[in-house]
């Protein structure tokens, strides 16, 4: 059985703006953004695989996702960031300034490198991932408040902080002439 040569990164279904270099072996899904702010780099290397609605911002420095690097969908990366060669991030996590080692494994739902929420607690690590550094975090359920509304006068919950609904807005915004009318 002969495999087909891999075929061209092509910018046509992910938004790239700034400097950001692709290898062309690097598979990027559909939806991604790789956006790099002025006097800041990204670098992606070959064999890495992004998902899909990934958002790597990078500001006051190089993001650099190494070889073999897999990032699972919704994935955000801010600053400046390594993730090393062979590393696993999983579904909708949250890497702010912080380096992932190579063949680390993070679990979906972690937040690494924002110690200052006190609404995430550390994540657990599983058998069969590897040891997961102290700024890894994972989302816990805030307790309910029933303090009343000042509006209604009826007991209120604590609304959860989630990204995700805030990154498909930027994507419809950002990919407008995609959609269908």
């Amino acid at each position: 059985m002969q495999l087909s040569p891999p075929q061209p990164v092509s910018t046509s279904h992910f938004c790239v703006i700034g400097d950001v270099s692709i290898h062309p072996h690097a598979k990027i899904a559909p939806g991604a953004i790789l956006q790099a702010a002025p006097q800041s780099k990204i670098v992606i290397a070959a064999g890495t695989c992004i998902g899909t609605g990934v958002v790597i911002q990078a500001f006051q420095g190089t993001i650099t996702v190494d070889s073999n690097a897999v990032l699972g969908a919704g994935v955000l990366v801010l600053g400046k960031v390594t993730i090393g060669i062979n590393a696993c991030i999983g579904d909708c996590t949250t890497i702010i300034n912080t380096d992932v080692v190579a063949h680390q494994v993070i679990p979906e739902g972690s937040l690494m490198g924002d110690s200052g929420r006190s609404s995430f607690e550390e994540a657990p690590a599983s058998e069969t991932s590897q040891p997961l550094q102290d700024n890894i975090y994972a989302w816990s359920s805030p307790s309910p408040s029933h303090s009343p509304s000042p509006i209604t006068g009826r007991p209120q919950s604590r609304s959860h902080v989630i990204g995700q609904a805030y990154v498909t807005q930027m994507l419809q915004v950002l990919f407008a002439r995609n959609s269908s009318p």
